[in-house]
């Protein structure tokens, strides 16, 4: 069924369902065939089926209609720039799955709506949460997607750039930049080129940036006007600093946004190369005010790290800013595959060191993920008499700890030859999931600090461990190949031979090993610091192939929860009237 959808889709022909004909003289040869093909289409139906029931429907309306004319012409032109976001981010990803999207949208039978959710929510017809298998089509997953050349692999990429001039091989690794094949040599061989983001999608920035000015005219907050004309100035010469910092510095703004190019996730080639996303968001103050005591830790707990001081950062002067948000939609990056529920960004390191970062929670996504996700799959794999531990807040304090956590730690290379280069550029692809998985302990790490300090309710830590296993089991079943999903593994798998984590054969069921968590969670958070500061790929690569297996534990806990769907599917509207 889906070759057949896809032949007719391509051909521009109607979409007709291949059950037979009217007339009654089939020959047995056509009767033959006609049962053979349906056995396949039941197949292939049966398999979307099953992709679509990973994800769980839930509704996500925003009620805009109490704004008044003013505000209300801000959100509706941010939620259009969202739009161009969404069709940047295709044009970098899958300019075949934009065409299969755009084909499907215009069908209407049953099997093409399942297909469009499926191509939409993935990306293009590649299953996230299946390592890339191809549910529609004939191409085959390439994980540069657009922004290199069809099938260039990393060593080649390697290969190419160690022989070109300082000035090139930084354009080449800059985040901002698409690799395009640019003619041959005299020798015969490929060239390549470097070229920014600015350049290659001038056509689809230029309403974006008319956009976001317009917000800023209309706009009484000042600094939410400067950060607009800032961030439209960005998208037009890929050099987002000032803007980064206009974003951090924002107050008393009633709305807000995580908008541009970000996120390096699905870089599979050298993990460098950022995807643009948008979040457009409704800030809730009182909330955000309230985390406001995390900011001055933030030195503390680079100290407390449980690694030797040359491998530590300097965080003095830093602003940490928390910003608690609904978001009303998310296109681009932001919404493709994995459903954040917060995030601490701009990436850039030089942002990081001489300003901070901006940690953002998306509290209607906490609630979708914790109540769709998390409560029905802990239920199934946590020892029941730990149950009662289980919370939202205790998810929430989790996550918050996760985010903060990003922003300690190496941000660049510390030892050895690598020294003063940016770790991610370092360690390449493999970054990202030792990024998620850093963040995730050093956050526990740095949680104990802050509940033995009385920050932090000490009588609550049962409720964060728990809360945090519960995480795990969403998040590592995700796959081995998504970086949330590996980060989790490496948690099941190492606290639970080296001390953290039980599991019960007979139950099938897990628990926190209350007594040596707190151990098992600092030698792991120094494992994964060093591995960091070292910017060593071959270890990250070693220290993977070890923890990030599919242990017998694991597959069982996956098997019995196969059921269950694995990640929200928001279904967003707005009222505006």
């Amino acid at each position: 069924m889906v070759k057949y959808l896809l032949y007719l889709l391509t051909s521009g022909l109607v979409f007709l369902t291949a059950c037979g004909g009217n007339s009654q003289k089939n020959s047995e040869k056509d009767s033959t065939s006609n049962s053979s093909e349906n056995t396949e289409q039941s197949t292939e139906n049966s398999k979307i089926k099953q992709y679509l029931a990973q994800y769980a429907p839930y509704e996500m309306a925003f009620d805009a209609s109490g704004y008044n004319d003013k505000d209300k012409q801000i959100l509706k032109k941010l939620v259009e720039a969202a739009e161009y976001i969404d069709t940047l981010y295709w044009l970098q990803t899958s300019k075949y799955g934009m065409r299969l999207r755009d084909s499907l949208a215009k069908l209407s039978d049953p099997v093409s709506k399942d297909l469009y959710t499926l191509v939409v929510r993935n990306g293009g017809p590649f299953e996230q949460l299946n390592e890339h298998e191809t549910f529609m089509g004939s191409q085959a997953f390439y994980g540069g997607g657009e922004l290199y050349p069809q099938g260039m692999t990393s060593e080649q990429f390697d290969a190419y750039v160690q022989k070109l001039p300082k000035a090139e091989q930084e354009e080449f690794m800059y985040p901002y930049t698409v690799i395009k094949e640019d003619g041959t040599s005299e020798d015969g061989q490929k060239k390549y080129k470097a070229v920014r983001y600015s350049v290659v999608y001038k056509k689809y920035l230029d309403p974006i940036v008319k956009l976001l000015n317009e917000c800023a005219d209309i706009t009484d907050n000042e600094s939410f006007a400067k950060f607009l004309r800032l961030k439209a100035k960005a998208l037009t010469t890929d050099n987002y600093f000032d803007a980064d910092v206009a974003w951090i510095d924002m107050k008393g703004n009633k709305f807000d946004m995580v908008f541009g190019p970000f996120e390096t996730y699905s870089d599979k080639i050298k993990g460098v190369k950022a995807k643009y996303e948008a979040y457009i968001e409704i800030v809730d103050q009182a909330e955000s005010d309230k985390l406001e005591k995390y900011t001055k830790y933030l030195t503390q707990m680079e100290n407390n790290l449980p690694i030797p001081d040359e491998y530590k950062s300097i965080v003095k002067g830093l602003t940490a800013k928390f910003i608690i948000v609904q978001d009303i939609i998310r296109k681009g990056e932001g919404s493709i595959g994995y459903q954040a529920v917060a995030t601490n960004l701009p990436n850039d390191p030089e942002v990081h060191a001489k300003k901070g970062t901006t940690k953002t929670f998306w509290k209607n996504m906490f609630k979708a993920r914790f109540n769709a996700i998390i409560k029905p799959v802990s239920q199934e794999l946590i020892d029941e008499s730990q149950l009662q531990y289980l919370s939202d807040e205790g998810f929430f304090q989790f996550v918050l700890m996760h985010e903060i956590c990003h922003a300690v730690g190496p941000r660049k290379v510390k030892v050895g030859p690598k020294k003063g280069m940016a770790t991610n550029a370092a360690i390449g692809p493999d970054y990202s999931a030792l990024e998620e998985a850093k963040a995730d302990i050093s956050g526990l790490h740095s949680l104990a600090y802050l509940m033995d300090e009385g920050v932090v309710d000490k009588k609550r830590e049962r409720e964060f461990y728990v809360s945090f296993l519960g995480s795990l089991f969403r998040t590592v079943r995700f796959g081995l190949e998504e970086a949330h999903g590996k980060a989790a593994a490496i948690s099941l798998s190492y606290l639970l031979k080296n001390g953290g984590l039980k599991y019960d054969d007979k139950s099938q069921r897990w628990s926190i090993d209350f007594a040596n968590i707190r151990e098992g969670i600092k030698n792991l958070a120094r494992e994964l610091l060093i591995l960091e500061g070292d910017g060593d790929p071959a270890k990250v690569k070693a220290f993977f192939e070890k923890w990030t297996g599919m242990s017998p534990q694991l597959k069982t806990s996956l098997e019995k929860t196969k059921k269950i769907a694995i990640d929200v599917l928001p279904i967003r509207s707005i009222k505006w009237e």
